[in-house]
C-alpha cells in the first residue's frame, strides 16, 4: 500500500488548496481522494478529526485515501494544518512516512492571511455572520494560550496562525533541505513560475503545466442564505472524492452556485485595526526572515524585507 512522500503541510488560507489542485494534475504525482486526510493532526490535538469518528483502525483508513496510486513518482496529500503540530506532528511524519518524505510550506502576508481566515470561518458557519472583523479579534485575543490551542477553538487561531516563526524551526530541524518553502505572493502573481520551481525540486518535468488552465481554489465568500450554504458546505463534504476525481464538473457547479448565493465581504477593515495587526506581526515576520536568510532562502517577498 502507498503512503505519501509529498506533504502539503502549511499553512492555513494561504492557497494550500490551489496548489494541492494544480499539483494533482501532474502525471507523477497521485493525490490522496480527500485534499486534507488530517491523519497527522492526531498528534497536534490528542484527538482524532470527525472523518475518523466512525473508523476502529485510523491508519488502515488513512492508506485508503492512497489505494488508487500506482507507479507514480510521489504521492501526495495536503493538510496545512501540520504545521502548527511542530515538533511533535513533524517527528511524527517523518516516523511514519520514512525519511524520504518532502515537505512544501506556503507563506503568506499574516494579516491578509488573517483576515482570509476570518472570512472562511464565517463562510464555514463556523462564526456568526453578524460578527465584526474587530470583535473577532478581541475574542481571539481572550482566549488563553492553553485555550487557544484546542481543536475545538479551532475558529479562533486566527491571530496565532500568522506566527510563523514560531513553528518554522522544527519543520526545520525534522527535515531539513527536504522543506520547499514559497510564498502566496508567488502563487498568486505567476503559479506557472512556481510550479516550474517546484517541479526542479521534485525533478519531474513541468511542461504539463504549459496548457493548464489554473483557476484559484476555496475563494473566501459571503453568503446570501444560510440554509444554501448549509446544503452546499455538505454536498461539497459528502461528495469530496467525486471532486476531485471531476475537477471539471465541480468547476462549473461551483460557478453556478456563486452566482446563486454568493457574494463577496463588504466589512471594511480600518486603518487603525490594520496598523495595529501590522505592528503585532513585525517582530514574528522579523524573525521569520532571519530563519530564512539563515537557510540560504533569500528569495523573499515585499513583507519580508526589512
Amino acid at each position: 500500500m502507498k503512503l505519501p512522500n509529498l506533504v502539503i503541510a502549511g499553512v492555513v488560507k494561504a492557497g494550500t488548496t490551489s496548489l494541492y489542485s494544480y499539483l494533482s494534475l501532474h502525471p507523477d504525482i497521485c493525490c490522496s481522494t480527500v485534499k486534507e486526510t488530517c491523519y497527522f493532526s492526531y498528534y497536534r490535538y490528542g484527538q482524532w478529526d470527525s472523518l475518523y469518528s466512525d473508523s476502529e483502525n485510523q491508519f488502515e483508513q488513512y492508506q485508503n485515501y492512497f489505494g488508487h496510486c500506482e507507479n507514480q513518482k510521489y504521492v501526495m496529500e495536503a493538510t496545512p494544518g501540520y504545521f502548527e503540530g511542530k515538533m511533535k506532528v513533524a517527528q511524527t511524519i517523518k516516523n511514519i512516512l520514512g525519511d524520504n518524505v518532502k515537505i512544501i510550506l506556503i507563506f503568506r502576508e499574516p494579516v491578509s492571511r488573517l483576515i482570509s481566515f476570518f472570512k472562511y470561518k464565517k463562510s464555514r458557519l463556523e462564526l456568526d455572520k453578524n460578527l465584526s472583523f474587530v470583535e473577532y479579534l478581541r475574542q481571539c485575543e481572550a482566549l488563553s494560550p492553553q485555550e487557544r490551542v484546542k481543536q475545538e477553538n479551532d475558529q479562533y487561531w486566527g491571530i496565532e496562525g500568522g506566527f510563523y516563526a514560531n513553528y518554522l524551526e522544527d519543520w526545520l530541524n525534522v527535515f531539513g533541505q527536504s522543506v520547499y518553502i514559497t510564498f502566496f505572493d508567488e502563487l498568486q502573481n505567476n503559479p506557472k513560475l512556481l510550479l516550474s520551481k517546484i517541479c526542479a525540486w521534485l525533478e519531474i518535468d513541468d511542461s504539463v503545466f504549459e496548457s493548464k488552465d489554473l483557476t484559484v481554489e476555496n475563494k473566501s465568500l459571503d453568503y446570501k442564505n444560510q440554509y444554501l450554504q448549509e446544503l452546499a458546505l455538505w454536498i461539497n463534504l459528502k461528495a469530496e472524492k467525486f471532486w476531485r476525481a471531476n475537477p471539471g464538473i465541480k468547476r462549473g457547479l461551483r460557478n453556478v452556485y456563486y452566482n446563486l448565493n454568493n457574494m463577496p465581504y463588504e466589512e471594511e477593515i480600518n486603518q487603525q485595526t490594520l496598523n495595529y495587526l501590522q505592528s503585532l506581526y513585525r517582530p514574528y515576520n522579523q524573525k521569520l526572515a532571519a530563519q530564512l536568510l539563515a537557510i540560504n532562502h533569500t528569495e523573499l517577498p515585499q513583507w519580508l524585507l526589512f
